[in-house]
């Protein structure tokens, strides 16, 4: 029996964000993470980035069911695709916040896992982008459909 590839991708993904939730765990319970330098901001962003690491995993649950729903309700998908990019906003503005505020120097901080969550907000960042654009590129074909106006290439004709 063949098992099918998302479904070992989506069991990959719950394994590395264990790792990430365990990493920001311990990064909490560091004590250069504790020190007078880190401010109660700093330690609620860790405690936003554990809820949302979660978020993340209750998402990619939910995308295995709907991969195997046959029949999924327009409004759902769409509620789903807002919800997760909302997710991804938050997400990538919590890292950005923990990059800035962790010491360079704190021994705890400097796991593998950290560049797992860097690479994560990275790619959110790119799939937010790509969304962005694609907008940007949706309003411009209807504009350009409904006043007539196009780009013209120079050297075609």
């Amino acid at each position: 029996m063949k098992v099918p590839s998302f479904i070992i991708s989506a069991l990959v993904g719950v394994i590395l964000i264990g790792f990430a939730i365990h990493y920001l765990q311990k990064l909490e319970e560091c004590l250069c993470a504790q020190g007078k330098a880190v401010s109660e901001e700093q330690k609620a962003n860790l405690q936003h980035l554990k809820r949302i690491e979660i978020l993340l995993l209750i998402l990619l649950f939910a995308n295995l069911l709907f991969a195997f729903q046959s029949r999924l309700t327009p409004l759902l998908s769409t509620l789903f695709f807002f919800v997760t990019l909302a997710v991804y906003v938050i997400f990538v503005m919590n890292v950005y916040k923990l990059y800035q505020s962790m010491p360079s120097d704190c021994e705890c901080a400097l796991k593998w896992p950290r560049f797992y969550i860097y690479l994560q907000a990275i790619i959110m960042t790119v799939v937010l982008l790509t969304f962005v654009v694609a907008i940007l590129l949706m309003v411009y074909s209807v504009a350009s459909k409904t006043t007539g106006v196009s780009l013209k290439v120079k050297g075609r004709k």
